[in-house]
């Protein structure tokens, strides 16, 4: 009998998902991509990274969103950047049209040089956000390399150098090419290599018109990480995207570097959003999609996210292990109604401020 593939896997979890959601079928935009990406055997491990990372988001708990990292035996950087970066390609000439792709095809042209492809380690990986109607957007994300602060257009470059000046211990990690229905952007991960006190984060969002949501992101980030209101060295990273609105700031934690991480981390996150009620609906309708049939829960939290605009208060996304891919170092978690999920490691990914959410009469870079 043939192995099943991991390929298999994500289309069993993804069609499933999307039927419990009411979104659309992603696989008719990405499963020949999952094909080609994820054609190992289930189980097998080849990079640190996660086949298939599911995230949500309570801005828009209604979508189906993931990333992708290509894998397998033999899979080079080399490989995965041009896998993503040709998935990327096709969903935008398909679904957003020929100037989107115009525009996409100007921000990935140097990633495809060999000086940027010789440099890299793990090379990019693959995303995209569903609804009822189809594809939100899509994103492709690279790993930093050579020549790509020079890449970047003029006000993300200004606000990368603002970062870089006001915060110590930042070091470039991924650029991110985000493409949607009515608009696309650009934007760039940092990690935070020393420790981070949450109070450190006020001169640079007071440079970045952010100050006055400064006190919000602090106190959800830490109460739902159980009052920790300072983070380890090498357990977090900052993302800034410039948005119509202002520049949108994300602060990612990867639990599974974190030395205690909360054990009731879903119980306080359910709390922080106490006066959202329809954000707990959904993480909890998100939850329970997310969850195969005959297993206990969905999986296990892997990346937790606060991020704030100059017009959105603290809001709060999360990124998932799934349990249908196995998971050798801890149980999976119970669903929403018997007990919260517990935390383990995944890799920073992409932006969840949906484009979609801002309304456009046509498409247009921003």
């Amino acid at each position: 009998m043939r192995p099943i593939t991991a390929a298999a896997k994500a289309r069993e979890l993804l069609y499933h998902a999307s039927r419990n959601l009411g979104s659309a079928n992603p696989l008719e935009d990405v499963g020949d991509v999952l094909d080609q990406s994820l054609a190992f055997p289930l189980g097998e491990r080849y990079h640190s990274g996660d086949p298939l990372a599911p995230s949500f988001s309570e801005t828009t708990p209604e979508n189906l969103s993931f990333t992708i990292g290509a894998d397998g035996r033999n899979v080079t950087p080399t490989d995965r950047i041009a896998s993503a970066t040709e998935a990327m390609s096709g969903i935008v000439r398909n679904r957003f049209g020929t100037q989107a792709l115009r525009w996409l095809e100007d921000k990935v042209d140097g990633m495809k040089s060999g000086g940027y492809q010789r440099g890299a380690s793990y090379g990019a990986q693959f995303g995209s956000s569903f609804d009822r109607n189809g594809v939100t957007e899509s994103f492709v994300q690279y790993e930093w390399g050579p020549m790509l602060m020079d890449s970047l257009p003029a006000p993300l470059f200004r606000i990368a150098r603002i970062a870089l000046e006001t915060l110590p211990g930042l070091r470039p990690s991924l650029s991110t090419v985000r493409c949607g229905r009515s608009s696309g952007s650009q934007q760039i991960t940092f990690e935070i290599e020393r420790a981070l006190p949450l109070a450190n984060l006020q001169p640079l969002m007071d440079r970045l018109g952010l100050g006055h949501r400064h006190g919000g992101l602090m106190s959800a980030a830490a109460f739902i990480l159980g009052a920790r209101f300072t983070l380890p060295p090498d357990t977090a990273a900052l993302t800034l995207r410039p948005a119509r609105a202002g520049v949108e700031l994300r602060l990612d934690v990867n639990l599974d570097a974190l030395p205690d991480p909360p054990a009731q981390l879903m119980a306080l996150m359910r709390l922080q959003m106490t006066e959202r009620p329809k954000s707990i609906q959904g993480l909890d309708r998100w939850l329970m999609a997310l969850t195969p049939d005959g297993y206990p829960g969905p999986g296990t939290v892997s990346v937790l996210s606060v991020w704030v605009r100059p017009d959105l208060p603290a809001r709060v996304a999360l990124y998932l292990r799934p349990a249908a891919f196995g998971n050798p170092v801890q149980t999976p978690a119970q669903p929403p109604a018997q007990r919260p999920m517990q935390s383990v490691a995944h890799s920073v990914s992409s932006g969840f401020a949906d484009d979609s959410e801002m309304a456009s009469s046509a498409w247009a870079p921003y």
